[in-house]
């Protein structure tokens, strides 16, 4: 089988990066010769079923060989595209390969399934969520969650540290096919991609209605209270994000902070990387014993303090943070 400039483009680069891989490929798209390819001291053997190819190495001789037994497998051909998937590294040794060029194998195709899925079933909820609630008829009750504020504030908190915004805020479908991914499910998918993958979305959606409506709920919750963040600019959370922006690059390094609370101030040296808790309540166990002690005499509770106390925070020199509220008052 000689290929054109033009078939060769067209190719995957396994076809045209191997020493021998030209023959066996022209082997494996012959339709009524040999099953049988012979290489040196090696010899693989083909059979055929529908659109794909089942390779095996022959370990055994005679004229009945046994799959598993005189025959190992090697990998499978897809006649549609022409790829090679779960090739056998003996196999590609035999081909003249490269050791850069790779194969997918049956889990990175497991994989991608599930990365498909779950961005049809995204597509799908966006556009017919509301007829598959209707279509499932469940009650009410088992639709709505438990909504527990300090969580939906501790969310929203966390997505506004890590620099989000409400477009981030969404439920979004994570499918797993680890315990479901047959060898039909394998081979179908392979060959009809899209329409597998919409199934899959489908069957996933109906199964998961009231996990998937309490989900679009708490988010919901969240983008609310996100927002709520974005629209108080006296929210403690913004003075959280601002000193630990400014402490970003020197976790490691001294510094020294400003507390002051009722009029009472306190200077005193700690870690960096004691004050960058997303909470903006702070434990901090490398203060020197007479500083917690004057903790301790000022604010009640030995070495412990708020966001709401810090004044200021400087390295060497350098002011990384100051609240300017404390320092007008």
């Amino acid at each position: 089988m000689k290929l054109k400039k033009a078939e060769s483009e067209m190719l995957p680069v396994w076809v045209l990066s191997g020493v021998y891989t030209k023959p066996f490929f022209a082997w494996l798209n012959e339709a009524e010769k040999s099953n049988i390819w012979e290489h040196q001291n090696d010899t693989v053997v083909k059979m055929r079923q529908g659109n794909f190819i089942y390779l095996y190495l022959q370990k055994g001789a005679g004229k009945n060989l046994v799959p598993g037994h005189d025959l190992k497998f090697a990998g499978l051909f897809v006649r549609k595209n022409y790829n090679l998937y779960d090739v056998d590294m003996e196999l590609a040794v035999l081909l003249g390969l490269p050791e850069e060029i790779g194969f997918p194998c049956r889990t990175d195709i497991r994989r991608a399934a599930e990365e498909r899925a779950s961005q049809k079933a995204d597509e799908i909820l966006e556009m017919h969520w509301q007829e598959f609630l209707f279509q499932s008829g469940l009650d009410t009750k088992s639709l709505i969650p438990l909504v527990v504020r300090s969580e939906i504030r501790e969310r929203a908190e966390n997505y506004y540290l890590q620099g989000r915004n409400l477009a981030d805020i969404k439920f979004v479908p994570k499918i797993s096919l680890e315990t479901s991914f047959s060898d039909t499910m394998y081979l179908l998918f392979l060959e009809y991609g899209e329409q597998v993958v919409e199934k899959i979305a489908k069957r996933w959606i109906k199964r998961n209605i009231a996990y998937i409506s309490q989900q679009r709920i708490l988010f919901g919750c969240v983008r609310d209270e996100f927002r709520e963040i974005l629209n108080t600019p006296n929210d403690r959370i913004h003075k959280i994000k601002r000193l630990i922006q400014a402490l970003e690059g020197n976790n490691s390094r001294t510094v020294k902070i400003v507390l002051c609370r009722n009029g009472k101030v306190i200077h005193t040296n700690v870690r960096a990387v004691d004050i960058c808790n997303p909470k903006g309540c702070y434990a901090v166990k490398s203060l020197v014993p007479k500083d917690r002690g004057a903790l301790y005499r000022v604010f009640g509770k030995a070495a412990e303090f708020r966001i709401e106390d810090i004044q200021s925070v400087s390295c060497g020199r350098e002011l990384l943070y100051e609240d300017t509220k404390k320092k007008t008052a």
